[in-house]
Parts: C-alpha cells; structure tokens; sequence
C-alpha cells in the first residue's frame, strides 16, 4: 500500500510542477501575442488612403494594390499581348468599347497562374487598364488566389 501512496504522490507533485511550467510559460507568451494581434487588428482597420475599392474600409492595403504587388519583377515580360503598347500613356477612362474588348481578349486568355505577372507587366510598361477590365482582372485574381 505504501508504494502505490508515493507513486500517487509523485504523480500529483508532477502534475502541478508541469502544470505550473504550463501557467507560466505557455499562456504568458500567448497574452503576448494577444496583445500584439489587437494592436494589428487596429491598424488594419484604418482604410488605405486613395483606394477607390469597396472592401477599402476593411484593410490598410488596398485590396487591388495588394494582388498587383505580388512578387515584383525588374524585367517586362509579354504574354502575347504586345498590342497593348500601343495604349501606353492613356488613362483608365480614356478607353473606347472595341479598345477595351482588346485588352479582355488578352485577359481572359491568360492562364490563372499567368495573372498576377500580367498585372506587373502592365504596370511596367507604363500601361493602363481601362476600369471595367480591372475590375474584371481583379476579380480574377481574387478568385485564383481563394479558388
């Protein structure tokens, strides 16, 4: 009988030593991180300045800015789309129906993964998307990114 009283014994001065280790260690540092994700969450909430997209108010980045950063390339690459130079130095709304039908017909030939490199090499270029075909491009790259 005595045996069995101080294996109990060792098992409950175990169990509060790990239990203490525990209590100390472990959700302390999880406070921490509580503490540091509030004050994340805060400054994600300001909107980002300029962004014209709807789920602004939600994200300090803009949602559009955020899928074109992407990884940045020093390079221009075509994606057979080298007609589209010649609409360099024009603004998104400076685009007639059939100009914007080119630019969706390079888009929607793209392959998923190609979208987000589509959207640096124009922006390399010195190209701008008519705002209808952004908005199409962005909705694209949100849906490969999720899908």
């Amino acid at each position: 009988m005595k045996p069995a009283i101080v294996l109990l014994a060792i098992l409950v001065v175990g169990g509060a030593i790990v239990w203490l280790i525990d209590r100390l260690f472990y959700h302390k540092n999880e406070a921490e991180n509580a503490d540091e994700t509030d004050e994340n969450a805060s400054t994600d909430a300001t909107p980002a300045q300029g962004c014209t997209d709807e789920a602004c108010g939600i994200r300090s980045i803009c949602p559009s800015e955020q899928i074109l950063a992407g990884e940045c390339r020093d390079e221009v690459i075509y994606y057979d789309d080298e007609e589209l130079d010649s609409f360099a130095g024009r603004d998104a709304g400076g685009y007639t129906a059939d100009e914007e039908e080119q630019w969706r017909d390079v888009l929607y030939t793209l392959q998923p993964a190609d979208l987000l490199g589509w959207g640096q090499s124009i922006k390399h270029r010195g190209l701008v998307m008519p705002a209808s075909i952004q908005a199409e491009f962005l909705q694209l790259a949100a849906e490969h990114r999720t899908g």
